[in-house]
């Protein structure tokens, strides 16, 4: 992957960090330590703030318009759709709709949001974000909002851990790489499991109904 982006970005590595930073899951995440690492890139590479400008930029295209869809599929399609993807991805942020829905005040719904997406881990960010957001009641314009400053705060974390050290940047890169892989891996194997369990519990059924 690396030595895709180095080919064919090496003379445009600011359009690198945005498309990165447009990949679901690796986002800011990955896009920030890209642009830094003196090592990938050598003279080209891009200044703290410039890349900090494009990764954000990147991670935050796709927000307003994943939030619309999921409410679209929500509120006006059929109940397959429904059931297949949308109940789907309510059982996968549970808990997090469960905490945004147990806040009283509108004010601290958003903030936990903010809070959600400015955590930099691969199982946040600007999509986990919009999707949790696009499920609940908020307007879209105060969900973008909250998103946006969570996505400033994990931006700024990033950047602040890729330029304590020297090199520092392309560590970074690798750590986060391997913690998005890792996570990829750990959440097909979990999806396999729960779709034999499934299948299992789905046999048992039949057979005790065939026994009576």
């Amino acid at each position: 992957m690396l030595d895709f982006v180095v080919e064919n970005f090496s003379g445009c590595v600011f359009l690198a960090v945005i498309l990165v930073a447009l990949i679901p899951t690796i986002e800011s995440k990955i896009a920030i330590p890209l642009g830094l690492s003196e090592t990938i890139w050598g003279d080209a590479t891009l200044s703290p703030w410039v890349t900090f400008i494009c990764a954000f930029i990147g991670s935050m295209l796709p927000c307003f318009l994943v939030i619309y869809i999921i409410r679209k599929l929500k509120n006006k399609t059929s109940v397959f759709v429904q059931d297949k993807f949308i109940s789907k991805l309510q059982t996968k942020y549970k808990n997090r709709l469960e905490k945004i829905g147990s806040k009283s005040k509108t004010f601290y719904k958003l903030t936990a949001l903010a809070m959600f997406v400015a955590v930099p881990l691969p199982l946040t960010g600007v999509y986990s974000g919009s999707l949790i957001a696009g499920l609940t009641n908020l307007k879209m314009w105060q969900c973008f909002l909250a998103i946006m400053v969570g996505e400033v705060i994990s931006c700024l974390v990033i950047l602040l851990l890729c330029t304590v050290f020297e090199n520092s940047a392309f560590y970074v890169l690798l750590v986060s790489l391997i913690l998005v892989i890792l996570f990829v891996l750990f959440d097909l194997i979990f999806m396999f499991i729960r779709k034999h369990i499934q299948k299992r519990a789905t046999k048992i059924a039949e057979n005790n109904v065939n026994a009576k």
